[in-house]
Parts: C-alpha cells; structure tokens; sequence
C-alpha cells in the first residue's frame, strides 16, 4: 500500500461517516466527532497490519479485502455504539446499521475501483 492509497482510503471512509450523520435531523455533532475519531483508529489499525494491506489488482477483491471490510464494518459499528452512549446514552440501530455500511460500502469501492499503481515509497 502506498502513501497516496492510505490516505485517500482514509479520507473516503472519514466522508462517508460525514455524510452519513448529514442525512440525520437533526446532525449529532457529538457523536459524529466520536465515530470520526474511532474510524479513523479502525482504519489506520486495519492497515497497521501488513498482511491485511490491499494486493489485488484493479477490478477484483479478494480474501484481504473482505476481511479488511468485515474489521472495518464491525469496528465502525462498535465505535458508533459508543459514540451514541457516551453522546447521548441513546442506542439508534438505524443510524449505527446506516455509518456501518456505509463505510464499509466505501471501502470495498475505493478498494475495487483503486488504479494499481507502479512500486512506490510504501507507508508502513
């Protein structure tokens, strides 16, 4: 994975929690900066492991970027559990199940439709 692939993943994943939480009346800013946080933790942590990093060429997944996407799903889904406890002490399943997927759905597409670039200065 190169630098350019770490930060754009990361970028895609944080908006997708943004525009999740902008679909919402009224946006729970609270919440919203916890799961930007804890996302970011979940995808920079995903990625400290070298071995799930993204190999597969343009236009396939493959068994890392599934697992890649079932840690981010689940680590999103917790972090947003938290995220409405520690905001509001209130659990909304819909909006958890909404950031969840929707990064998650992220992910798998920045990871799919992700150019294979030439060798470069790897990030970790």
């Amino acid at each position: 994975m190169t630098v350019q692939q770490f930060f754009k993943g990361l970028f895609m994943v944080l908006m997708a929690v943004i525009v999740t939480y902008f679909s919402q009346s009224p946006v729970e800013w609270g919440t919203m900066t916890v799961v930007l946080i804890g996302t970011a933790l979940v995808y920079v942590g995903k990625n400290a492991f070298t071995s799930l990093q993204s190999d597969s060429p343009s236009g396939t997944l493959n068994w890392k970027n599934i697992l890649s996407a079932v840690i981010i799903a689940i680590g999103t889904g917790l972090v947003t559990y938290v995220g409405q406890i520690v905001a509001g002490g209130v659990i909304d399943w819909i909006v958890m199940l909404k950031v969840a997927g929707s990064v998650t759905l992220t992910y798998l597409g920045s990871t799919l439709f992700t150019p294979e670039l030439s060798k470069q200065k790897k990030l970790i």
